[in-house]
């Protein structure tokens, strides 16, 4: 890529105001009116959440003269025409308010700048498929290092500012999904099948950074041996240690948000590792086998799909029992994680009111949109898509007297939908799947999905753990003094102001009780 007719400039002169300084060149126009777009969302989250409420400050000028500014009007809440007739090449320059520091937005302060694209380049319609190089400018003899996935490319400008990185990427889809992170972070390097990987660790707390390194390339490697090699030439994981808990999955790169104090006990640090292992598997299940409807995106809109639960399920099921492939985990441990997402999902009346396909086409309503009634009216495709995926797999290992797992079924899925291909058709592709590598099995793949995946059927997992020696035992959490737990009415309660304030009522309470807890025990 020698002279892309695309290229993004991003600076952060003054960190305090938490203001991204942005800069789109492009040339070689041929039309009247060059239109400009920022998405409402990010791929991986799925809710509208408008970036361009704060976009500011936006100007136009012709490419070789600065002073020629040039007329535009803004026709929608994320839509900027610029009058370029007789222009052979257009500058635009915004600015972008970031003070919101999770995995799916951007944030800029004294201490660090990280942004993830989405939420700070526009694109033009005309150039999206477009070679682009990217530019960052990170605070003039600040010290700071620029980290992302993106490849390296020769700037093609000579400049005084001594931070400055250029990268490049083959098209706008590719240079939103490499988020950035710039600072003093701490970053630590290791390879897997001579691939280099990176960690950018932003903030401190009490963790081991030596541990999340090796661990982190444990995870790597276990993850390689279920597909049979890694699909990228580098990886990067970025890492920030706040108050927070929650990841975003890119093709060649992820950001972690985890609480800087949970790396120990032991426990707290099973649930960092679980986080690193759910969103790097996503590597495969999502950025390479997707479900139709996931790519190519349209930005502006939602983008409806009845498979998240394939998405998110799967991949809830397997970063646990990756881990204790990879004896990050104890069998044990497992076992007691399992009864407590048993005990979650009991607790949720919405499972019987919503279906897995129903719970994955309303993320965009539901999920990221809680209320006091969401638990009685809609389930997590996370949780009960795990719950499922780990009914599906014992099945499968069951019906096919241990010929198969859903181990095959992924790396079926992974040499039959390529990035290049269409994807997995909706509604019934993993269906089609499983008939065509498992057989039909008299049909009973197709009557689990309608019992458990398009129905809202209680799942059966008693049986099915019984194929591995396992019996589910329901019992009630004792206190200190034996004593049982107290009684419960079906309120979930907080104080206000010295008065207790009813936040939200369980439906069918109080016969679920909140004491009750399920055991994991094998066959005598």
């Amino acid at each position: 890529m020698n002279s892309p007719r695309l290229t993004y400039l991003i600076q952060m002169p003054q960190p305090h105001t938490h203001l991204y300084q942005v800069q789109i060149t492009l040339t070689a126009l041929e039309q009247a009116t060059t239109t400009f777009l920022l998405p409402a969302w990010t791929p991986g989250s799925y809710l509208i959440r408008d970036y361009a409420r704060h976009v500011q400050q936006f100007a136009a000028h012709t490419q070789d003269n600065p002073h020629h500014m040039l007329a535009w009007r803004k026709v929608a809440k994320d839509c900027w025409q610029v009058e370029t007739a007789g222009v052979r090449g257009v500058v635009v320059r915004y600015a972008v308010y970031a003070h919101e520091l999770s995995v799916r937005t951007s944030h800029l302060d004294g201490s660090h700048g990280y942004f993830n694209g989405a939420t700070v380049f526009m694109y033009s319609p005309d150039a999206r498929h477009e070679p682009v190089r990217l530019i960052v400018e990170p605070p003039t003899d600040w010290g700071w290092q620029v980290t992302c996935g993106l490849d390296a490319a020769q700037d093609a400008t000579t400049s005084p500012h001594p931070q400055r990185v250029s990268f490049r990427a083959q098209d706008y889809d590719e240079l939103i999904d490499c988020p950035v992170e710039c600072g003093t972070h701490r970053l630590l390097r290791f390879e897997v099948d001579h691939k280099p990987h990176q960690i950018a660790i932003w903030g401190h707390g009490n963790e081991d950074a030596q541990r999340i390194l090796e661990d982190t390339r444990t995870i790597v490697e276990t993850q390689r041996d279920l597909f049979g090699s890694l699909p990228y030439p580098h990886y990067t994981f970025i890492l920030h240690l706040a108050t927070g808990y929650g990841g975003l999955e890119h093709r060649n790169s992820v950001t972690n948000l985890y609480d800087r104090f949970q790396f120990q006990p032991r426990r707290n640090y099973e649930r960092f590792l679980e986080l690193q292992s759910h969103e790097f598997f996503h590597v495969w299940n999502i950025k390479r086998i997707r479900p139709t409807p996931l790519g190519p995106f349209d930005y502006r809109h939602e983008n409806y799909t009845t498979q998240l639960w394939l998405v998110e399920g799967v991949t809830s099921y397997y970063d646990r029992l990756l881990l204790v492939r990879a004896r990050l985990m104890s069998a044990t441990r497992y076992l007691e994680l399992l009864g407590e997402d048993l005990l979650k999902l009991r607790r949720v009346p919405g499972q019987a009111l919503q279906s897995l396909a129903e719970s994955s086409f309303d993320a965009w309503i539901k999920y990221y949109r809680p209320d006091e009634n969401s638990n009685n009216s809609s389930v997590s495709y996370y949780l009960k898509g795990a719950l499922v995926m780990l009914m599906l797999d014992l099945e499968i290992r069951q019906r096919t007297r241990g010929a198969y797992s859903f181990d095959d079924v992924l790396r079926y899925l992974n040499q039959h939908y390529p990035p290049s291909s269409a994807g997995i058709p909706e509604p019934d592709g993993l269906l089609h799947v499983l008939e065509t590598l498992l057989g039909a099995h008299e049909g009973w793949w197709r009557q689990f999905f309608r019992r458990y995946i398009t129905g809202t059927e209680l799942l059966d997992l008693s049986r099915v753990l019984g194929y591995v020696g396992l019996q589910v035992q329901w019992g009630y959490a004792l206190h200190s003094d034996d004593a049982p737990p107290p009684a419960w009415l079906g309120l979930n309660v907080r104080d206000q102001h010295g008065q207790t304030l009813v936040t939200s009522v369980q439906a069918d309470s109080p016969h679920i009780w909140r004491g009750c807890m399920p055991a994991m025990n094998w066959w005598p």
